[in-house]
């Protein structure tokens, strides 16, 4: 697992839970992110942003990514509501969640997107003391101008 970087000690219980950007291991593949946080007992959700530029496409995404339950009513509120319930998505280690393709709502709707990292990193400290911790990891290649300020996890 020492080829995934940094998520190893976020598997592991090693790392602080958090909202981080991911210095992605060049081979990296969301197949082997997957496997890594299945095997090590964590729900793993996998957002493909690379289309999402506005907050209706955010949260779209975030429904269908996430698994929201039918109710999820496509509003900040509801995506905040589901995040900090999770009844509906069983862990028995942890959730994370790795938000590819984030720099095109950075770019096209920094506010949207502020939203959002806003909303996550609240769910991630709600959930950070719990038996099942979340973390969010936003991939990054390190030279994205979109980049919020974030900590690194390499």
């Amino acid at each position: 697992m020492s080829e995934l970087g940094g998520l190893t000690g976020v598997l592991a219980g090693k790392t602080e839970p958090g909202v981080y950007l991911w210095s992605v291991p060049g081979s990296t593949r969301r197949s082997d992110v997957v496997d890594a946080a299945q095997g090590a007992g964590w729900r793993p959700f996998w957002l493909a942003g690379q289309t999402v530029t506005d907050k209706d496409e955010f949260l779209e995404m975030s429904a269908e990514g996430l698994e929201f339950p039918d109710w999820f009513g496509h509003n900040w509120d509801a995506l905040a509501d589901c995040l900090t319930d999770l009844t509906w998505a069983t862990a028995m280690a942890g959730y994370l969640i790795v938000y590819a393709g984030w720099q095109a709502l950075a770019q096209e709707d920094p506010e949207s997107f502020g939203t959002a990292i806003g909303i996550l990193a609240e769910a991630v400290d709600l959930w950070r003391d719990s038996e099942t911790p979340m973390t969010v990891l936003l991939p990054t290649t390190g030279d994205e101008e979109a980049a919020p300020e974030l900590p690194l996890l390499t």
